[in-house]
């Protein structure tokens, strides 16, 4: 499907470029080069009265995962595997024709799965509860009726099956191409889709023995079966969308690898993607997003589980109805329906990678599976900021400034993760400021505090372009055990630059006490202090004889802006004192009830 990053490929001679007119377009080669890296996990093979799988393992880097992109493009298949087409006549020999193959039909009625007992593209034959069809063969129609029923009747994609028709699925084995599966649209050939009146089929791996390994409570061979048809099935939706051709379609491998999560939450064969692979969010994300393949799922999961499951069906609406528009493009004009604005949702897109492996503080912030996956790769460590810059810092100053600073660069649609851990901190706040040389660059602060909690702050940076801008933090440093600083540039056409200094202010020794607001107020009001530190407070309610009526705070608060909501539903109209209380301090205001 479209271009895509390659993660591991041979270049191969042009001259065996013309070895593709001996063999038909749907064939794309016979084995993948094998990376010096090894699992030391793998599908554990199924065992068979007919044919004996190897459980040999193949190294993760040496899967294509699904093969569609390159039956799309010959040259992307010469790169990968054009060094070992003359073996193609051998393999087309071992390999059953569709006429000889067995027909299972699944319970919607919807799918045939075409499927072999013997040979190369033999399945499995356990068949549990013997029933005559072999149970690989059973998952894979289960698969299907599954991947149906969530992308087309719950999330709303169109269908691709005429009414009257079922759509084809051939189970065959893939592993010597390192693929998982592909869905093709070729009439001939080895991977060809037959006379029937769908636009494309699937083709699926027979067994995957030897495949990396999978989350499946069960089966780890049915949990990558499952998932390999649900990402397949999307390519499908696809191409009746904008029939495999634009911008949109150097996506297509990020949109199919979330239905793989979608359809399948429990499996998580995606894992083996994200991790130190090309351009994934987690370890990679200073290299550029553009395009989206299997590794930056988690990009198209954000939108998903944070905007709604309805996020992108509508963002490929719009790309089926304009042929011209950007995979990019979609998905802001969607986020503009929901009120949205891109700067600050892909900012926090990152902030969430960057919240996931230690980092990980879900459910407060971040994904739902945050905790298993990777640590972000953290470009720097700052343990020292810079002092004595006083309240107001001149340009000069923070040009010149060497302590407490980040300097770099961005490429397009990226972000870099920074980390500030700070041992022998003073009683002051975090102050930021910053500079960049294009307003799509912005920042985002994660506060990890010392008692567990956790705040999440994007700082504004529409202005900033050229000049220093400074941004107050409400955390006190003593209570901070350390700042996430994830910068991101959101243009997509241009790389960025940016600096940053990172230093303290200071509150003075008083709590600012600020009036009450809504005041007059009838529900509810809310009480605003400012706290120089962290200290133990009260806050209490009188009445203008003295007594008391109601206690909204009682406990350890922490240090900078804090804010108390009241409900007001148990006192009486008229004039109310609330006291503010902490160790070296009490303030008081007037507050009044209506009804």
């Amino acid at each position: 499907m479209g271009y895509r990053k390659t993660h591991t490929f041979f270049i191969c001679p042009l001259s065996l470029v013309y070895l593709i007119g001996f063999i038909c377009l749907g064939f794309v080669g016979l084995s993948v080069p094998i990376a010096a890296q090894t699992m030391t996990e793998s599908v554990s093979p199924i065992k068979s009265s007919n044919v004996t799988v190897s459980s040999n393992v193949i190294p993760t880097e040496a899967f294509t995962k699904c093969l569609s992109p390159f039956l799309k493009d010959d040259s992307i298949a010469m790169e990968r595997f054009g060094h070992l087409f003359d073996q193609g006549p051998t393999l087309m020999a071992t390999s059953k024709l569709l006429n000889e193959r067995q027909q299972y039909l699944s319970e919607s009625g919807k799918f045939t799965i075409h499927y072999v007992t013997n040979g190369i593209d033999t399945v499995p034959s356990m068949d549990d509860n013997e029933d005559g069809i072999p149970d690989f063969v059973e998952w894979a129609a289960e698969a299907a009726d599954s991947s149906y029923q969530l992308q087309i009747n719950e999330l709303g994609y169109p269908d691709p099956i005429p009414a009257g028709a079922s759509y084809d699925i051939y189970l065959k084995d893939l592993s010597s191409y390192g693929a998982y599966g592909l869905t093709n649209t070729s009439r001939s050939g080895i991977f060809a889709c037959g006379a029937n009146s769908t636009s494309t089929c699937i083709y699926s791996e027979n067994d995957f023995a030897g495949f990396p390994p999978n989350n499946h409570p069960e089966n780890q061979a049915k949990g990558a079966l499952q998932v390999t048809i649900a990402h397949e099935f999307k390519h499908a939706i696809q191409y009746i969308q904008n029939n495999w051709q634009g911008e949109t379609d150097q996506w297509a491998e990020m949109d199919a690898t979330l239905m793989e999560e979608v359809v399948y939450d429990n499996v998580n064969d995606y894992y083996n993607y994200i991790d130190d692979f090309s351009t994934d969010l987690f370890t990679q994300a200073h290299r550029s997003l553009i395009p989206g393949s299997y590794e930056d799922v988690t990009f198209a999961l954000y939108f998903h589980e944070t905007i709604g499951a309805d996020f992108w069906p509508l963002s490929w609406e719009l790309i089926a109805e304009d042929p011209q528009i950007t995979f990019l493009q979609a998905a802001q004009q969607v986020l503009e329906t929901k009120n949205r604005s891109w700067k600050p949702t892909l900012l926090k897109a990152y902030a969430f990678h960057y919240a996931s492996g230690n980092n990980s503080i879900y459910p407060s912030f971040g994904f739902e599976e945050s905790a298993f996956y990777p640590d972000p790769f953290i470009t720097n460590t700052l343990t020292e900021f810079a002092i004595d810059l006083g309240g107001s810092v001149p340009d000069p100053i923070l040009d010149a400034q060497v302590e407490g600073k980040i300097t770099g660069d961005l490429s397009r649609m990226s972000s870099r993760y920074y980390e500030f851990i700070v041992d022998d901190a003073p009683g002051s706040f975090v102050r930021i400021h910053s500079v960049v040389d294009d307003a799509a660059i912005t920042v985002g602060v994660l506060t990890y505090l010392n008692d567990g909690t956790h705040l999440y702050e994007p700082l504004n940076n529409e202005s900033t372009v050229g000049s220093w801008v400074e941004y107050r933090l409400n955390s006190n440093w003593e209570d901070v055990q350390k700042l996430g600083i994830i910068v991101t540039n959101t243009n997509e056409q241009v790389n960025g630059y940016f600096e940053l200094v990172l230093s303290d202010y200071t509150l003075g020794e008083d709590i600012v006490v600020q009036q009450n607001y809504p005041n007059p107020a009838s529900d509810r009001t809310t009480i605003e202090l400012m706290l120089p530190s962290r200290t133990d407070l009260s806050i209490d309610i009188f009445d203008l004889l003295g007594r008391h009526t109601l206690t909204v705070f009682r406990g350890r608060a922490n240090a900078g802006l804090q804010q108390y909501s009241i409900n007001l539903s148990d006192l009486s109209a008229g004039t109310y004192i609330y006291r503010i209380s902490s160790a070296n301090q009490v303030s008081s205001k007037l507050m009044t009830v209506i009804r």
